[in-house]
């Protein structure tokens, strides 16, 4: 009986006690440590723009560095947005569908913005997606940058 009893207290103190998130991290399918990416990305601070944007970086568990990226003209008018700042990714701890990236432009208005926003992935497609946010102006007397829509596709990645 005594066994019982304490078989069914460790039972009852292992249901109370609380199941620990899975730490989430990034991958890259073939092993290499690095991702490239590209896509399209519509922008707009004083002018709605979409730009093609292409990335690449170096992967480790919870970030990915970005050590190239580029924006090229999708309309004319991409030609006088450029990369702003250092981009980065990470990893949102307990949800292996968003994305945290950290990334800036100058602007058309040559206004740059920077700043970290949160994206959705999904990892069957390969597709970083953002969608209505904001970045804050570098300087905060200008206007904040919206990104209404971006789709990175990043085959190599896994999250």
């Amino acid at each position: 009986m005594k066994t019982f009893a304490m078989a069914l207290m460790g039972t009852a103190v292992a249901l109370a006690m609380p199941i620990a998130a899975h730490a989430q991290s990034f991958s890259t399918v073939d092993s290499s440590g690095s991702v490239s990416g590209s896509g399209s990305a519509n922008l707009e601070q004083s002018v709605n723009v979409t730009c093609d944007v292409g990335l690449s970086g170096t992967v480790s568990a919870s970030t990915i560095s970005i050590t190239s990226r580029s924006v090229s003209p999708g309309d004319f008018l991409c030609i006088a947005v450029v990369p702003y700042g250092t981009w980065s990714a990470a990893v949102v701890s307990g949800d292996a569908t968003k994305i945290d990236v950290t990334m800036g432009a100058n602007t058309v208005a040559n206004q740059p913005c920077y700043g970290t926003v949160r994206g959705d992935w999904d990892n069957v497609n390969k597709i970083l997606s953002i969608t209505n946010k904001t970045l804050p102006p570098v300087d905060p007397t200008h206007d904040t940058c919206t990104v209404h829509q971006a789709d990175i596709y990043i085959p190599n990645l896994d999250l």
